[in-house]
């Protein structure tokens, strides 16, 4: 009898452990997203900001969670008359993994000397980037790209901000709400493009 029972036991637990593990299996991970949204800087911060010296400037939050082989890319695509040109900024090989309440950034200032250039810079994650890019354009436009949270998609860029500039009179506006390649970049005399990619580690 005693017997009886004990492998009645056995099975019992077997079966809840059984049904312990599968439910386990198929509990979504946590933080499985990658999201970015737009941050709102206070009043106080826009002071602070303007004593920097940075001309235009956009903040984005940053929440999520990498796996050991994925990796975030950060650069600025440069379009020259609707045709991509070069990159500028790259940025990989993220060191963090979880993201929570991480803060990106984008923005420029105007360098006045022999050979008048743009001052790009870049807030990732995990430090600050910085690069020249010579400019001879009359006026230019700085547009925010992200109206509200967006969830990355693997190997989908999503482009944060738009530097457009003109050497005419007359400067036609780009835009996009979601991140998407804007509209009216086909259009566009110069064109710097902030963006950042979900991708897998590639192996060295």
């Amino acid at each position: 009898m005693r017997n009886l029972i004990g492998c009645c036991l056995f099975i019992i637990f077997a079966m809840l452990f059984t049904g312990c593990a599968g439910v386990e299996k198929e509990k979504p991970l946590l933080n499985a997203n990658i999201t970015i949204e737009p941050y709102n800087m206070s009043e106080k911060e826009r002071v602070l900001i303007s004593k920097t010296g940075v001309e235009q400037i956009e903040f984005f939050k940053l929440e999520g969670e990498l796996k050991e082989d994925e990796d975030l890319q950060f650069f600025v695509e440069v379009y020259e008359k609707g045709k991509r040109k070069e990159e500028l900024l790259t940025t990989s090989d993220e060191p963090n993994t979880k993201f929570e309440d991480s803060l990106i950034s984008f923005g420029i200032s105007t360098i006045n000397n022999e050979t008048p250039s743009l001052k790009l810079i870049a807030g990732i994650p995990f430090g600050l980037a910085t690069t020249n890019y010579s400019n001879n354009m009359k006026s230019f436009s700085f547009n925010k790209l992200v109206g509200k949270k967006v969830t990355l998609e693997k190997n989908k860029p999503v482009y944060l901000v738009a530097w457009v500039g003109t050497t005419k009179n007359e400067l036609r506006s780009v835009g996009s709400e979601n991140g998407e390649l804007p509209t009216g970049i086909e259009e566009a005399e110069v064109a710097l493009l902030y963006r950042v990619l979900w991708i897998n580690n590639v192996k060295k």
